[in-house]
């Protein structure tokens, strides 16, 4: 990949408050904290693209049992999030169950080789 193609182009920012499970977001805050230099929105960004660019694939993505979650803000591209907003309409999947469920994929695709 070409190394220009792997910055965003500068694009309007949305915040949005949901819940993110717990273990998850911790898991994306020690991956900030120790190994790529990202935040944890930017993170979420790249696993939400990631959903998109599979939108035949996207399962519904269940809370673990007995797992909180954490009520966070996050900046989301304009562009991902009218995508995930078409995305919730038409599979009727909470928009807080899709962001899980990218970031669960994401985790689990890369986990062992890039982090623990």
């Amino acid at each position: 990949m070409e190394p220009i193609k792997r910055l965003y182009k500068k694009d309007e920012i949305i915040t949005r408050s949901l819940h993110i499970d717990e273990d998850l977001y911790l898991k994306l805050q020690n991956i900030c904290d120790n190994v790529f230099d990202a935040s944890i929105s930017k993170i979420v960004n790249i696993c939400i693209e990631t959903l998109l660019q599979n939108k035949k694939n996207i399962k519904f993505y269940k809370k673990p049992y007995k797992v909180d979650s954490i009520y966070r803000s996050i900046l989301f591209r304009k562009e991902f999030y009218d995508e995930l907003i078409k995305v919730k309409d038409k599979t009727g999947i909470s928009f807080s169950r899709l962001v899980n469920g990218s970031i669960k994929e994401f985790l689990d695709k890369y986990k062992g080789k890039y982090f623990e």
